[in-house]
């Protein structure tokens, strides 16, 4: 336990924002959960069967949407912490620690960190849980005046929000860091390759038969509950979809970084270092794109599906009333990826520095690098949206072309811009700030 602590003490600037990113999922992940069962309870008391129901509908999509938004951005996050750390984890083995001892060291990290974040969260998703019902009466749902107040189960409930994550994003890696030999992880300049554990693979087969399995009835056959269950059935068939590809992002979202880059034709220095930066740093490229695509195909997915169901609405009170935790926590988690590999990417702007390159290059070449990551990430979002749009016309019986007209394209195309200005102004600042970093003194430390 002496050396875990010493380690996380060691590496306390590189564990910062994947801690407030553990933090930011773990808050918002139990106060859905507190939401929920205080709207149920409350229901119940008075009751109201019809609000049971509808508490019950609403809020299990919301904690639905976010528990999975927070697991997928938290545990990349994590993943990509220790990935990092590789070549620190290659000195423990090089100075004699075994092997079983480095993995079951950083997997003790791993439930550390995450039994803190949950204990920063506990406060923090009463406040949370608050807020969303506070939403749910804005648009109309009698709660019979139900309130978030402090329970002891909220405890665990935030632990559990706390641990899981860290350990799902850190368990494949811990694995590879104890297996990686000690000079490869020296040697290699840029991010190893991606490879499916049997894990990942598992869950890949089981989120393509779920894929297959709802788009089969949504899709082809005569349902007793008409289009409105087929569209249902469409609908849950791409939200397998979207998760997924989400889980093979190294497969999914860097191919389509690297063909959509390659068809650019500009020729500047500073474009191509930017673009060589992405590839090269695969690993960084894909968790930085991730929550952005994750909350730009649910955004869609949800327009999509209010579009062509009768009565429903998709205006963008009604987006952040189900999506709003989904936007807190990808976008928390966005930003503390950028500012995670500060010190990576500072060290590779001194490197260019040195080897000749104008301070004016290596900004703009920074600057680029956001807008990398945020048009593949628009761009897997429109991907998104194009199918969902097809499938669920199709599950509707009606035509793809209405449900594209009827989409609140002001909305999104807001939204796409609100991706763009984020990603390229958190990298400007970094820029800014790399700009002052003397090269040598970088390199040398």
């Amino acid at each position: 336990m002496r050396l875990v602590l010493s380690d996380i003490r060691m590496q306390a600037s590189m564990w910062l924002w994947t801690f407030v990113c553990a933090v930011v999922g773990a808050a918002c992940s139990a106060g859905s959960v507190i939401a929920l069962f205080s709207a149920v309870s409350a229901a119940r008391a008075a009751g109201d069967a019809r609000m049971v129901s509808a508490s019950i509908a609403l809020g299990g999509n919301i904690v639905f949407f976010t528990v999975l938004a927070a697991v997928g951005v938290v545990a990349s996050t994590v993943g990509l912490t220790l990935t990092t750390q590789r070549r620190d984890h290659a000195l423990w083995a090089i100075l004699g620690i075994p092997r079983r001892r480095i993995r079951f060291i950083l997997r003790t990290e791993l439930v550390v960190l995450g039994a803190a974040a949950g204990a920063l969260a506990v406060p923090l998703a009463p406040l949370v849980a608050d807020t969303a019902l506070g939403q749910w009466t804005t648009e109309g749902l009698d709660l019979h005046g139900a309130t978030a107040g402090f329970q002891p189960w909220h405890i665990g409930v935030s632990a559990l929000c706390g641990v899981v994550p860290c350990l799902l994003g850190g368990w494949g890696v811990t694995r590879r860091a104890a297996r990686t030999p000690e000079m490869r992880a020296f040697r290699d300049l840029s991010d190893p390759p991606a490879r499916p554990g049997v894990a990942r693979g598992v869950l890949a087969l089981c989120l393509l038969a779920g894929v297959l399995g709802m788009w089969i009835p949504g899709l082809g056959l005569e349902l007793d509950g008409g289009t409105e269950q087929r569209t249902a059935f469409a609908f849950a068939g791409n939200l397998f979809l979207i998760c997924l590809l989400l889980l093979m992002g190294p497969w999914v979202i860097t191919p389509l970084m690297r063909f959509w880059t390659a068809l650019v034709p500009g020729r500047g220095v500073a474009w191509h270092l930017a673009v060589r930066s992405c590839r090269s740093r695969a690993a960084r490229s894909v968790t930085t794109v991730l929550p952005f695509a994750l909350s730009l195909s649910f955004v869609g997915l949800f327009m999509v599906m209010a579009n062509v169901m009768p009565g429903s609405t998709a205006a963008l009170d009604d987006v952040l009333v189900v999506l709003g935790w989904v936007f807190v926590v990808s976008w928390v988690g966005g930003l503390a990826v950028i500012a995670l590999v500060g010190r990576e990417r500072t060290c590779d702007s001194a490197v260019v520095t040195v080897a000749g390159a104008r301070p004016g290059v290596v900004t703009r070449s920074t600057i680029y690098e956001g807008v990398i990551y945020a048009v593949t990430a628009i761009l897997f979002g429109a991907i998104s949206l194009t199918v969902a749009s097809a499938t669920l016309a199709a599950g509707a019986e009606t035509s793809v072309v209405r449900v594209l007209d009827g989409l609140p394209w002001t909305t999104l195309g807001l939204l796409a811009g609100v991706t763009l200005v984020t990603t390229c102004l958190a990298l400007t600042l970094q820029a800014v700030r790399v700009s002052r970093t003397v090269a040598v003194r970088a390199l040398r430390a």
